[in-house]
């Protein structure tokens, strides 16, 4: 099953939300490139805050009062959009107590001598809170998954390979879109150092680079040759959204690497799909769908909150909207904990472990 969930929205300043509950049908979400059949409960207002497929059905947005967060419903999951900070004193969480210049904390370390480091929290987010996020919200489906991004990274020896679908009508410069690939590569770099040196990891570094990019118009673009990528333009998905093209999907069928011999261009391992109008986003094995505005105008920030979140999907994490979603009243504030955190915290590293902890079937 493949796992999806969603997304954050980040803007300069988070935007309050002051509208009344409400449920309402939207156009339908384009179709990601490897989208399974899915089957719906017939109560399409029961919100799911986690889900183990990708899915592409009618959006529905719900609104919440309540302060916290403006909440939408993409693809079957729950996604936020905007938390309200208004009359708020909570500052961004420090992280830098946790982590080495070469990797985060180890905690207090469980495994015995000559064995691959693993170990439990000892700061910042208990040994039980990460143990019930694990057995409540991941245990079930995430060690059968097996194309999330540790198997991607393994399978390409820590390496990534992107395409772009640019779904907006704004035009996108040369510029601009060079700084693509060092935003993404700063997101992995944040994920990725809770687990160098961790249960003998082998990728200190992960490299992102950008393939390809989908547009329904080369004029969208301010440049018209292949240095940045292979421009596509004649690929669309049901919906007449421009993709990257199924040949060069290295994971079609959720396979570890699908024939891509028809390729014309260089094979990619998941797509950035910057969308106009998102209004928020959804991520997974497959890539990571944005709120087009909202990336390019953060584009420049050592971490992207909305990509960063949608990638902690990819690699298995859930949301935690509800407080049914967590352990108890005191879980601290994480990226996946929409509006908490602008950055990956330590309570995001060592759930980010304990999925890496539970992939039986690498052999390092």
């Amino acid at each position: 099953m493949q796992i999806l969930t969603a997304a954050v929205v980040a803007l300069a300043a988070y935007i309050s939300v002051t509208s009344a509950a409400k449920c309402y049908p939207k156009q339908a979400a384009p179709a990601a490139t490897t989208s399974p059949a899915v089957d719906f409960p017939a109560n399409e207002n029961t919100m799911v805050t986690d889900s183990s497929n990708q899915q592409t059905p009618t959006q529905l947005a719900t609104q919440y009062n309540n302060g916290l967060s403006s909440v939408t419903r993409i693809n079957g999951t729950i996604d936020w959009i905007a938390p309200s900070t208004e009359g708020s004193t909570d500052e961004t969480p420090a992280t830098s107590g946790n982590s080495t210049k070469e990797h985060a904390s180890f905690g207090d370390i469980t495994s015995g001598n000559d064995k691959c480091v693993v170990g439990d929290p000892n700061a910042y987010i208990t040994k039980s809170d990460v143990d019930w996020v694990w057995t409540e919200r991941m245990s079930k489906n995430v060690p059968d998954f097996k194309n999330n991004i540790f198997d991607q990274l393994v399978n390409n020896k820590g390496k990534l390979r992107y395409c772009v679908r640019w779904d907006s009508t704004n035009k996108l410069s040369k510029t601009v879109a060079a700084k693509f690939e060092a935003m993404l590569n700063r997101q992995f770099k944040a994920w990725n150092e809770w687990v160098i040196g961790y249960g003998c990891w082998p990728f200190e570094t992960i490299e992102v680079k950008i393939v390809g990019w989908a547009t329904r118009d080369t004029s969208l673009f301010d440049w018209s040759d292949d240095s940045l990528g292979t421009i596509y333009t004649t690929e669309k998905d049901p919906d007449g959204v421009p993709q990257c093209p199924d040949a060069c999907y290295k994971h079609k069928g959720f396979a570890a690497n699908a024939d891509t011999s028809a390729c014309e261009g260089e094979p990619f391992d998941m797509s950035l799909w910057p969308t106009l109008g998102q209004g928020g986003g959804a991520g997974g094995d497959w890539g990571h769908r944005v709120d087009e505005e909202s990336m390019i105008s953060t584009i420049d920030q050592e971490q992207s909150i909305i990509v960063a979140h949608e990638i902690g999907h990819g690699f298995g994490l859930p949301d935690f909207y509800e407080h049914t979603d967590q352990p108890n009243e005191d879980f601290p504030a994480c990226i996946m904990k929409a509006g908490s955190s602008p950055t990956v915290t330590p309570g995001d590293g060592w759930m980010l472990r304990r999925v890496f902890e539970h992939r039986t079937r690498y052999n390092f």
